[in-house]
């Protein structure tokens, strides 16, 4: 079921368990860890905003065109297809976007890292994992299959005596795992939805709401979008809302990488548009087209 993601989940969690070693501690190294992906992933960012320049100009240029031809449908049907010419214009174009797809593929990866520590990070034989999470109690497993992995490193330390199957080697390396999972002190083993309020685990999903809620207001400022209409209203708190939700059932182990990447994602958002924005490179590319028409006109005169 988790191959293909396990198969970068595996790679990353080499990484992952790397600053483990270095630092100690689960959340710091979830946090560098993050942070160095998306110093890696930057540049598939930056990609994608320069994929959507030529778009965004296309779509000014046909704007253009539909309010110069008014009512007369043949005149926009002609020019509209020397537009396309002009602009090399593709429908099917972007519908394929590899640095989209290798971008939600690796993030996967880091999620399956994150959420299957035993596997991904640690490496231990998924033949053995399997054996140890039928020592786990049944209402356990029954709410999460998934967190499995999660949940032996959680419970390690009540069940220790039954995970037989692990080598000495092997369970030295999940003793010192399962105590590194305290961070500014919150216990990344436990899920919010199912800690007392003292906890303090429901700052991590009210965090999630608020980093999110700026990114989306953003996001929606930056590409020009009217956040005053229902629909933009409703758009700009719909994600953040159910991320939020994802971040307060999911263990904060998964929670606290949710919104450490949705933090980073922000200031990689800003970063882009202050240096690639869509409408600074489209104003440059315009000047030097009608540059060189002005020049073609005055070659004709």
């Amino acid at each position: 079921m988790f191959g293909f993601v396990d198969f970068f989940a595996g790679i990353l969690g080499f990484f992952l368990g790397f600053l483990f070693e270095i630092l100690g501690n689960y959340g710091v190294a979830v946090l560098f860890f993050t942070l160095i992906i998306s110093v890696v992933m930057f540049p598939f960012a930056i990609r994608r905003q320069r994929g959507m320049t030529p778009s965004a100009r296309f779509e000014m240029r046909r704007e253009e065109l539909r309010k110069r031809c008014g009512t007369d449908a043949q005149r926009f049907n002609q020019e509209f297809m020397v537009l396309s010419q002009e602009e090399n214009f593709n429908p099917l174009k972007g519908l394929l976007n590899i640095s989209m797809i290798s971008t939600i593929v690796i993030l996967s990866g880091i999620y399956g890292a994150i959420q299957r520590p035993l596997t991904n990070v640690l490496h231990l034989p998924i033949e053995k994992v399997n054996l140890a999470s039928e020592v786990l109690p049944l209402e356990t497993l029954s709410k999460n299959k998934n967190n499995a992995q999660l949940e032996l490193v959680r419970n390690f330390d009540t069940i220790k005596e039954k995970l037989t199957m692990f080598s000495v080697e092997e369970t030295i390396k999940i003793s010192k795992l399962s105590s590194g999972f305290s961070f500014l002190g919150l216990s990344l083993l436990d899920t919010p939805k199912y800690s007392k309020f003292s906890s303090m685990l429901w700052i991590i999903p009210l965090l999630s709401l608020f980093s999110s809620v700026v990114g989306t207001y953003i996001m929606q400022k930056i590409s020009g979008s009217n956040e005053e209409a229902p629909r933009g209203k409703f758009m700009m708190y719909l994600f953040p809302i159910f991320q939020a939700w994802i971040v307060y059932t999911v263990f904060a182990a998964v929670g606290i990488y949710l919104v450490f990447s949705s933090i980073l994602g922000v200031l990689q958002t800003v970063m882009i548009d202050r240096f690639f924005s869509v409408y600074a490179v489209n104003a440059r590319k315009e000047y030097f087209r009608f540059k060189k028409m002005l020049e073609q006109e005055k070659l004709n005169y």
